[in-house]
């Protein structure tokens, strides 16, 4: 600390040229008042007008960075010449225009940065621009654009698919269709400029096809290999408004028709995202509930039951404005057992499993037979464990065992019944009606395995 002193008083004596030499023989040497040296240095380097050396600017830049004196720190850089330090410089700037709350300045900068990693081919993007980004601009598109590119120079064909997933599902629902067709041509552009694409060459097609339209007979070929590729459903609504969007319309029924059997099948997103698209889904239900009294319908026999093993699943349910238009077409119209039945179906497979409780409730007061009575019975039972009434889930399966005859009804409501137990976490009852179930048939369903895990817990 007495040799900061004697420096200080040595500026004071304007001897600079002596203190210029010192300081740099101190600078040689590791020492805990660095910084206090480095401005010295500084303040007479400037009154020799002599150049500061940007090493030690940008040393010096970065200590004064910590203590928020940005102003110091932007005159400081602001005569770089090099592209040495070009990626620290960033951070400096960006560092001081977060902390004065400039965000116009801040979003320039990242830009920016991003701009030039992609032109001078740099495959690498800082943690402390990413953070930026999350922080402030996580739903920007143009800096996602160029963080894509950004991933597809380090060939990490994984983790870019993951990051286009999340970019493409962003896109609709967000835009006008106008915006998502311009968006839709710059991410397939960017894509055609990558190397090593493999199986992201799939995305371009579907960019380029979705926001140019087919221009070749091989885009129907592309076309194919994507709705092969593609098993996520979200992915594959996509994909159904690619096919809607260029007309064929006989084949986005088709396929919306294979949609409906994915296990991640969800009506309310459809409605949410892709509400023009929604006829697709809905086609089956208005078809159903318009279909004239006399009009063959198929038997739904108690072991074709719906299969979509809702005894397994939880599923959220929120009622629609859809579901009150169809309270009101089962209310005002007459349906035999097996239309209610197979509107039932329909609506449970469409996600609006409160309609189908009441299907299923008019199909139980048609019934004429104990047959009728317990294929209605079965999917009351479905529609509750969907709705999670898990309570009114055992009444039912009570009421239906009193007329079931057969092994296969008495087997079938017993298992809803232990299913419904397990979720009201009454496990002796689950176990004990399990064990009934392997009783009469130790191969039925996942008896055996549910029971297993019960009697682990």
């Amino acid at each position: 600390m007495d040799t900061i002193v004697q420096f200080r008083q040595m500026k004071a004596d304007q001897k600079f040229s002596e203190l210029q030499k010192l300081i740099e023989v101190q600078l040689t040497f590791e020492s805990s008042s660095r910084h206090e040296l480095l401005i010295l240095y500084y303040d007479v380097l400037n009154n020799l007008q002599k150049e500061f050396p940007e090493q030690l600017a940008l040393e010096l830049a970065t200590l004064e960075s910590e203590k928020r004196n940005h102003d110091f720190v932007l005159s400081l850089i602001s005569h770089f010449k090099t592209e040495k330090y070009v990626t620290k410089v960033f951070e400096l700037k960006i560092t001081a225009a977060e902390d004065h709350g400039q965000l116009e300045e801040l979003y320039n900068l990242v830009s920016s940065f991003l701009m030039r990693q992609c032109e001078k081919q740099i495959p690498m993007v800082p943690d402390w621009i990413i953070r930026r980004i999350d922080k402030y601009f996580s739903h920007d598109f143009n800096l996602k654009l160029k963080r894509l590119a950004i991933m597809l120079l380090l060939n990490d064909v994984q983790a870019a698919e993951k990051f286009l997933k999340d970019l493409l599902l962003s896109i609709f629902g967000k835009s006008s269709s106008k915006g998502v067709q311009l968006r839709m041509l710059s991410i397939g552009e960017v894509l055609r400029h990558g190397e090593l694409k493999f199986h992201l060459e799939i995305y371009q097609h579907f960019c380029l096809i979705y926001s140019k339209g087919i221009r070749e007979n091989n885009d129907y070929k592309r076309i194919v290999e994507m709705i092969i590729y593609f098993d996520d459903f979200k992915f594959q609504l996509l994909i159904l408004d690619l096919i809607h969007k260029i007309g064929l319309n006989n084949d986005a029924v088709e396929y919306a028709s294979g949609l409906k059997e994915n296990p991640e099948y969800s009506y309310i997103y459809v409605d949410k995202f892709f509400s023009h698209l929604k006829p697709y889904f809905l086609r089956t239900i208005k078809e159903k509930a318009t279909t004239h009294q006399d009009e063959e319908i198929p038997d739904l026999k108690l072991s074709e039951r719906y299969s979509s093993e809702v005894m397994s699943t939880d599923v959220d349910v929120e009622e629609s404005l859809d579901e009150k238009k169809y309270y009101h077409l089962l209310k005002y119209q007459s349906y035999s057992l097996n239309q209610l039945c197979d509107l039932a179906v329909s609506f449970l497979q469409s996600e609006m499993p409160n309609v189908a409780l009441k299907a299923t409730e008019l199909a139980i007061q048609a019934a004429n037979d104990d047959k009728e009575y317990l294929k209605g019975s079965y999917l009351k039972l479905t529609c509750l464990l969907v709705l999670k009434d898990y309570r009114a889930a055992v009444d039912t399966a009570y009421s239906a065992l009193e007329k079931s005859s057969s092994q296969e009804d008495v087997l079938s409501f017993l298992y809803g019944q232990a299913e419904a137990y397990m979720r009201l976490n009454q496990k002796i009852k689950a176990i004990e009606i399990l064990e009934k179930i392997i009783g009469i048939d130790h191969k039925y369903r996942l008896a055996k395995e549910r029971l297993d895990k019960l009697n682990e817990v």
